[in-house]
């Protein structure tokens, strides 16, 4: 008796365990994370000149002067680091063939070539006493310029620049303007000599 009961209620058992197992549901959800994209921003400077050259001044006498201004512009999506520099080469010499008048050499004809103005976004530069006097004439020149030794380097792109902004946000223009002039005391000497000036400006990634 005892044990058809205990056996019994074993088979009891089992049908309760299948017909639980078999009626039992779960609810579940699902969502789904699309269109997520990835895109490179972009590092891009335009630089916006008066006329051409920002700086012409040919044909010239000494006293004379000129006058000119650029504008660099970040027109891409992320925020760069601004720096320039700037070098000069011989101009090739013009009417001074004769053995009288010596052919002055680049860094000569950039000492006689005067910065009498320079801003930075208004700000006055020479007033500030941001250009250095690289040969200790007591002037500030296109040489002083060229050759100051305050480069640094940019945080990724190669090279000695000046930095100007150290955070160019995206749509952010600087303006630069200059006014050179030629030498008042230039002597017979500079007679058909010349340089190019050339302006190089760099908008790199920030760090």
């Amino acid at each position: 008796m005892s044990k058809n009961i205990i056996i019994s209620l074993a088979i009891i058992g089992a049908v309760a365990a299948i017909a639980v197992t078999g009626t039992i549901a779960y609810f579940f959800d699902t969502e789904t994370s699309s269109g997520n994209t990835f895109t490179a921003g972009t590092i891009d400077l335009t630089l916006n000149e008066t006329a051409g050259a920002p700086i012409n001044l040919t044909n010239m006498a000494p006293g004379d002067t000129a006058s000119g201004s650029m504008v660099v512009t970040n027109v891409g999506s992320l925020v760069g680091w601004l720096g320039a520099r700037s070098s000069y080469v011989e101009e090739s010499p013009i009417g001074d063939t004769g053995a009288a008048i010596p052919n002055m050499n680049a860094d000569e004809m950039a000492k006689m070539l005067l910065i009498t103005a320079f801003t930075a976004d208004g700000f006055d530069m020479l007033a500030a006493g941001k250009i250095p006097d690289v040969d200790a004439d007591g002037r500030t020149t296109v040489y002083d310029i060229v050759n100051d030794t305050s480069a640094i380097a940019p945080p990724h792109a190669g090279g000695l620049w000046y930095s100007y902004d150290a955070d160019m946000t995206s749509g952010e223009s600087h303006t630069y303007s200059l006014t050179v002039q030629f030498d008042p005391i230039a002597g017979n000497d500079y007679q058909g000599d010349g340089i190019v000036w050339t302006f190089e400006f760099l908008l790199d990634q920030q760090l």
